[in-house]
């Protein structure tokens, strides 16, 4: 098995989704690579429900998917991210 990075998983998603407005990618299993928390803003998600939106990102990186124990990807429009950061 790899081991995945941050970079990685940042880099996948924003070479994959266009128009990606922010990606916030958080290993929570303290540099091991296994856990990992994803914010992906983009307005490709607009008009899709949560599952498709998953679906899209984890479709970005699915060879790393084999390597990673536990996910958990929040997906927001840029007008949904706008109201949730001040």
């Amino acid at each position: 098995m790899i081991m995945v990075t941050e970079e990685e998983i940042r880099s996948k998603i924003n070479s994959s989704i266009s128009n990606v407005y922010n990606i916030i990618v958080t290993d929570l299993s303290y540099g091991c690579g296994k856990s990992f928390d994803v914010v992906v803003v983009s307005d490709v998600f607009e008009g899709k429900n949560k599952i498709q939106r998953s679906r899209i990102v984890n479709n970005c990186i699915r060879e790393e998917m084999t390597s990673i124990h536990a996910f958990s990807c929040k997906c927001y429009t840029e007008k949904e991210w706008s109201k949730i950061v001040v």
